[in-house]
């Protein structure tokens, strides 16, 4: 009995749509975000080159508790590389994870909730931030 001729399966869905996918929710955010530090011409080309190096290591950041983190890291590292010290020079004595939530609180007007959910931040490390910050204004 003559085999069948063999039927490929169908292709698997591509990793990477997850990843362009998480793009499109957060862009205009990620946008926001590069705007604020870099030149307008530059913010686009920061946030797609950032998705770009993701996209080499996103089956590392499913893996991980929050590829929404590791999408955020990805971004603001980029951007943060390209602006240099001179942008963060106002607020050089805060964290990291301190400016970019004042950045995207206080100049975008994210909400918490909104800033935890761009950057895969637990909402409550989120209001932690946000009050240490208030303190800080005292």
């Amino acid at each position: 009995m003559p085999t069948p001729p063999h039927k490929p399966a169908a292709p698997a869905p591509a990793p990477a749509l997850g990843l362009w996918a998480l793009h499109d929710l957060h862009r205009r955010h990620y946008l926001d975000y590069a705007a604020l530090l870099l030149p307008p011409a530059d913010a686009p080309r920061a946030v797609r080159d950032a998705f770009h190096e993701l996209g080499g290591h996103w089956l590392d950041a499913l893996s991980t508790a929050s590829p929404t983190a590791c999408a955020w890291q990805a971004v603001s590292g980029r951007v943060r590389i390209l602006a240099g010290p001179r942008p963060f020079h106002p607020v050089a004595h805060l964290t990291a994870a301190q400016q970019d939530v004042l950045l995207l609180h206080l100049v975008l007007g994210l909400s918490a909730a909104e800033v935890a959910a761009l950057t895969g931040t637990e909402p409550a490390a989120v209001h932690v931030r946000l009050r240490s910050l208030a303190a800080a204004r005292r």
